[in-house]
């Protein structure tokens, strides 16, 4: 991309669903979902910060979610959440995570074991896999335990009791302990109106995962907590020659056009971006970032920043995909006013001349008033290969 990550901007998050959920993907695409608390910190950071992921088909032992022998989540990189797990079982992949090349780590676990786990047993857990990550050198972000509806947690039942308790021990943990810091995701999540601190109405699907407009309030609270812990990258700033060119820029700008003005009128509309965009070859590795400016609108369903490879077998890499509920319905989005920067996971071209596609995405409730979106600086850039050995 036009500007490179400082250090500590890397951000790899570990733990149960709560952090798989921030990407999906299956054998043919991989996104960022706008369920996904780190989804919308990079987004509402303006790509200031990143936890980059590539699709990977491979089934690690120990990272099989829900402990499915054989079932991949199709994605390798910084997201170490795999969804069921219990504390000793994120503790056990440790060793592997820590050959992965990154600068301050978020932790979730215990969530899992509130049922079947004494709190000390919890807590032990938790302060051990981050005393090992301190220990290998990494800024840790330790999240509490989060609150649950009492439909999952019964209301004045043990669960609720233990994780007030953990998180008080986590806030003790981290005061003794350098590089270590307690990001309070509860105070983005939590009504203050429920007598049992339960989510706010909306923002989970099922009173345990986030929902899309739950997942935006934390990422928007985590993104400016950690404004104070990582480096502020400059603006992108686009030069118009800045294209690519295989012998003496390989790097540039696959896009010919940096900015675009849609309009959608209807209940789902796909805007092409970039205007006439270049193939860089077969097997290169491309990532597409742009800015976005969304009005205050109540019925939008999804905005997503999508490229895909024209190829026959060509994959899709999509930022901040729309989230569906069991039944197929879309969860809404924010309907207050925002702007960030929409970038994809990075993508391998495959064997074909077409060059990629580039597309904004947005999903609108049937019958809704039109949604004018102002995209500006567009990149499409190859990037080096994030697959590591």
């Amino acid at each position: 991309m036009s500007v490179s990550l400082p250090r500590a901007s890397r951000i790899a998050i570990l733990g149960t669903s709560l952090v798989q959920q921030n990407h999906i993907a299956d054998a043919s695409s991989l996104a960022t979902s706008a369920r996904g608390w780190m989804s919308w910190a990079e987004v509402l950071s303006h790509g200031r910060l990143c936890c980059p992921v590539y699709h990977d088909p491979g089934v690690p032992p120990g990272w099989e979610p829900s402990n499915r022998p054989g079932v991949s989540r199709f994605f390798s990189g910084l997201n170490f959440g795999v969804s069921g797990q219990k504390a000793i079982e994120i503790e056990r992949r440790l060793t592997r995570l820590l050959q992965s090349d990154f600068d301050l780590i978020i932790v979730d676990a215990g969530t899992n074991d509130m049922m079947v786990e004494t709190r000390q047993t919890i807590a032990d857990t938790r302060a051990r896999i981050v005393s090992a990550l301190l220990d290998a050198g990494k800024v840790v972000i330790l999240l509490p335990i989060l609150a649950r509806g009492v439909g999952k947690w019964p209301a004045g039942g043990a669960e609720r009791a233990k994780a007030h308790w953990i998180n008080r021990q986590s806030i003790e943990f981290a005061a003794d302990h350098a590089n270590c810091h307690v990001f309070d995701w509860n105070s983005a999540w939590v009504d203050p109106e429920s007598e049992f601190g339960e989510p706010h109405p909306g923002y989970s699907d099922d009173g345990t995962h986030f929902a899309v407009t739950g997942a935006f309030a934390v990422g928007k609270l985590l993104a400016n907590y950690l404004q104070t812990i990582v480096p502020r990258a400059p603006a992108r700033i686009l030069a118009r020659d800045d294209r690519f060119d295989k012998v003496n820029n390989p790097a540039g700008n696959l896009a010919s056009d940096f900015s675009a003005l849609t309009v959608t009128e209807m209940r789902e509309q796909s805007h092409r971006l970039g205007g006439q965009l270049v193939h860089p070859g077969t097997g290169s590795w491309v990532e597409a970032i742009c800015d976005v400016e969304v009005p205050a609108h109540s019925d939008v369903l999804g905005i997503s920043l999508r490229l895909k490879d024209a190829a026959a077998e060509g994959q899709e890499a999509v930022a901040l995909a729309p989230f569906r509920g069991e039944d197929g319905t879309f969860f809404p989005f924010p309907a207050t006013q925002w702007s960030g920067a929409l970038r994809t996971p990075s993508l391998k071209l495959r064997a074909g001349e077409a060059p990629p596609e580039l597309f904004l995405d947005v999903i609108l409730r049937p019958g809704s008033r039109p949604i004018e979106i102002d995209v500006a600086r567009i990149e499409l850039r190859p990037l080096s290969s994030p697959v590591r050995p």
